[in-house]
């Protein structure tokens, strides 16, 4: 629904590169890249408002949420289980340490984040940086710039800043 709106304020620039290889219908990249813009717009702002929430909760439902990154399950798989188990009172299995372990560092590889079968996830954390332009990845902070800093990603500064995948774009979050 979110994709298929057509909100006469999204239509700002298209999310893709003229050159890009989904682009190229029409001039200018296409419509379905507008709905991308204006479902990116959509998201974003819909996340800014849940994570002010859970800066600022009210009574109800302080204690009652916990906020967990994919990259932080990613990077630390077990640590991270463990704190969502224990947030929720239950023990992790070792079986549930091991599925955990085999979904996120096993032997298949994937560029695309949530598929869900054995790989090295550390692989997909990673794959936006040599997918999307610099251009496409500026626009994603421009949309997204609140929940991203509340989450701890930092905006990068330069295409070779986004390329240079030994440097991290991670910080602790806000949360």
């Amino acid at each position: 629904q979110v994709v298929r709106s057509r909100a006469p304020h999204i239509h700002r620039m298209p999310f893709l590169d003229a050159g890009h290889k989904l682009g190229g219908k029409k001039e200018g990249g296409g419509g379905s890249d507008y709905h991308a813009l204006g479902a990116m717009e959509v998201i974003c702002s819909s996340m800014a408002k849940t994570l002010q929430t859970a800066l600022h909760p009210p009574d109800w439902l302080q204690g009652n949420y916990m906020a967990v990154r994919y990259e932080d399950l990613v990077v630390e798989p077990i640590k991270t289980l463990r704190q969502v188990y224990g947030f929720v009172n239950l023990a992790v299995s070792p079986e549930m340490e091991k599925f955990a372990l085999n979904m996120t560092s096993g032997p298949g590889y994937s560029s695309k984040p949530f598929v869900v079968s054995a790989r090295n996830a550390t692989q997909a954390l990673s794959a936006w940086r040599t997918a999307l332009s610099y251009q496409q990845i500026k626009q994603v902070e421009e949309y997204c710039h609140q929940p991203m800093a509340l989450l701890g990603y930092e905006r990068v500064g330069s295409p070779e800043e986004v390329k240079d995948l030994s440097r991290t774009l991670l910080r602790k979050p806000r949360l």
